[in-house]
């Protein structure tokens, strides 16, 4: 027999823990995705005088690692200088550049402190435009579909991962166990079934969670390099990424997933581990879990909301609390439903009568912490309750409650129909059966909550979307092939200049646009009729009109007669006192 594990290794351990856990707290902050709000100059207008720096404003900080702005003139040559400074706590980047006049092209590539990349690219002109069409420039188009479909898949599996760790668990020691005690079948085949298939499934789980983690780093690096995966994976680009506000973050979590590996093989293996009894590795794994959900919870959207010190907080405990819910339940579908069926039928439903109201009184508690949390970081993350319906974020998010709410209904019917139901069964009736196809029906359910939430990770949150409608109005719609550039400058009542620019494949102004139409119309009221901007062409495929307006909401449909003709609408608004809104 194994000596007793001492004292202090148990206390070296629960130090490990906590040590990652302030490391993860302290680590650069994290961003939701970076809006670029204002440049200086503005896109597609000219300047009379030239400027020493082109300047980009963001909506929250941004990292330049991997990064680059880059100033090209007519002919293609780089004519940025120096290296990129940044301002106002890294929201604003300068770069020093020689610009004597014409035509000039900005391409642009940063990565959000939460380690999205953004990118983009806008011209403008010193004095007038070149007489001359500008070079073409290779733009900026981010990772490709593989990688962002990877790494969506990685996100997936990485949560799914963590909540079979913990939900095996879990169901194990609150569930599982007592139930078994308490129906008088801690020696029967049933309990030897689920321990032997739990003691190989949750080592699998572990090495999952743990491939899964390093994966991220590669797909990071392929995602905010636009490197492919084969090169994203060399250690001079992993390295790189680890220097960033992510990475920092990321190997406090590599350093809480291998610490879980610690209490997984204590609880799985015949001899133990180190001699330390369950209890022990139960604090570990607690600990350990409590640490890594942080340290997720560190490098997403939380620490960029008005209130970090509660949003961080707040999705580590709704990603525990989740973990403990779908992780339990589905635990107990897979390996539960398997064990019981070794039980004779006269045993079965005292069994399920055990577990049933067990597994209900652990998943209320669970899912009353999800809704919670779940609310308040909605809260953080949206600008308003329309953002459910009006953004790509919120449709994700909404699609999540409905699926949440069919989860509750399962809930529902597990916690107050199926226990009577078992309570009057006959030994050989069917409501175990019945209870093992509703509890898969919900942890299928669940599973698309699961996927949708790794949606959401990838998506600008509303709040983001809203700095961005406080900006000026700086808009842009996909139209066939083309992609049309809407820019108001001052974006405020009164005199403005309107830029309308079409933008070919190649990222330039579309050459084989030589006239477009537009209309104007107010959005709601009974507004009078408003005169058609007149649009002179200046550039290739850039026009500019004049505007003079009031406070309120407009709608513009541009067209330009091609072979097929291009046509899309823009709708802004104008606020007195203040900038316009997109």
């Amino acid at each position: 027999m194994r000596p007793p594990l001492r004292p202090g290794v148990a206390r070296v351990l629960a130090g490990t823990a906590l040590v990652l856990a302030i490391m993860v707290s302290t680590a650069g902050p994290a961003s939701a995705h970076a809006v670029l709000l204002r440049t200086d100059p503005s896109p597609q207008t000219t300047v009379k005088t030239p400027p020493s720096a082109v300047r980009l404003d963001f909506s929250e900080a941004v990292e330049v690692a991997f990064g680059a702005v880059r100033v090209f003139d007519v002919d293609g040559k780089r004519v940025d200088k120096g290296t990129i400074q940044t301002a106002q706590g890294r929201r604003q980047l300068v770069v020093p550049a020689s610009l004597p006049g014409g035509t000039y092209t900005v391409t642009w590539r940063v990565v959000s402190a939460d380690g999205h990349p953004v990118h983009g690219g806008f011209q403008f002109y010193v004095g007038a435009p070149s007489t001359i069409s500008a070079v073409a420039v290779a733009g900026d188009r981010g990772a490709g579909r593989l990688v962002g479909w990877g790494y969506g898949v990685v996100r997936f599996t990485w949560y799914a991962a963590l909540l079979a760790v913990i939900g095996l668990v879990v169901v194990r020691r609150f569930v599982w166990t007592p139930a078994l005690r308490a129906a008088g079948l801690a020696g029967s085949p049933a309990a030897d079934r689920f321990r032997t298939r739990l003691n190989r499934t949750l080592p699998w789980a572990w090495r999952l969670l743990l491939l899964a983690w390093l994966l991220t780093l590669v797909f990071q690096a392929a995602s905010i390099s636009g490197l492919g995966l084969a090169e994203s994976a060399r250690p001079s680009v992993l390295v790189d990424v680890l220097r960033t506000g992510f990475g920092r973050s990321w190997l406090a979590g590599l350093g809480f997933t291998l610490l879980i590996g610690l209490p997984v093989a204590g609880l799985t293996r015949p001899g133990g581990l180190f001699g330390a009894r369950p209890q022990t590795w139960l604090s570990v794994m607690t600990a350990s879990a409590a640490g890594l959900a942080l340290a997720s919870a560190s490098i997403g959207h939380a620490r960029t909301e008005s209130h970090p010190g509660l949003g961080v907080p707040s999705v580590t405990v709704h990603l525990l609390a989740v973990s403990t819910w779908v992780g339990s339940l589905a635990a107990l579908a897979v390996l539960g439903g398997s064990a019981w069926s070794a039980v004779p039928l006269e045993d079965r439903n005292r069994l399920l009568r055990q577990l049933v109201p067990r597994f209900s009184r652990l998943a209320l508690g669970a899912v009353a912490v999800v809704v919670a949390t779940g609310t308040l970081n909605a809260v953080l993350d949206l600008a308003s309750v329309s953002d459910l319906w009006h953004t790509t974020y919120g449709r994700v998010l909404s699609t999540k409650i409905i699926l949440l709410a069919v989860a509750l209904g399962f809930g529902a019917w597990h916690l107050w129909v199926v226990p009577r139901r078992l309570a009057g069964a006959d030994p050989g009736s069917g409501p175990g059966r019945s209870f093992r196809r509703s509890s898969t029906a919900e942890v299928v359910v669940l599973a698309g909550v699961v996927a949708f939430a790794s949606a959401l990770v990838a998506l600008v949150p509303g709040r983001s979307l809203a700095l961005l409608a406080r900006g000026p109005v700086n808009q842009e719609q996909r139209a066939g092939s083309y992609t049309v550039q809407l820019f108001m400058d001052p974006s405020a009542p009164g005199p403005n200049e309107l830029h309308v620019t079409f933008v070919d494949p190649n990222g330039l102004g579309a050459a084989d646009v030589t006239s477009v139409t537009a209309t104007l119309a107010a959005v709601g009221g009974a507004a009078p009729a408003l005169p058609a901007p007149a649009l002179r062409l200046i550039s290739a495929g850039h026009f500019v009109g004049n505007l003079d307006l009031p406070a309120g909401a407009y709608r513009l449909d541009v067209r330009a007669p091609t072979v097929p003709p291009i046509a899309t609408t823009f709708q802004f608004k104008l606020r007195a006192g203040g900038p316009a809104g997109g």
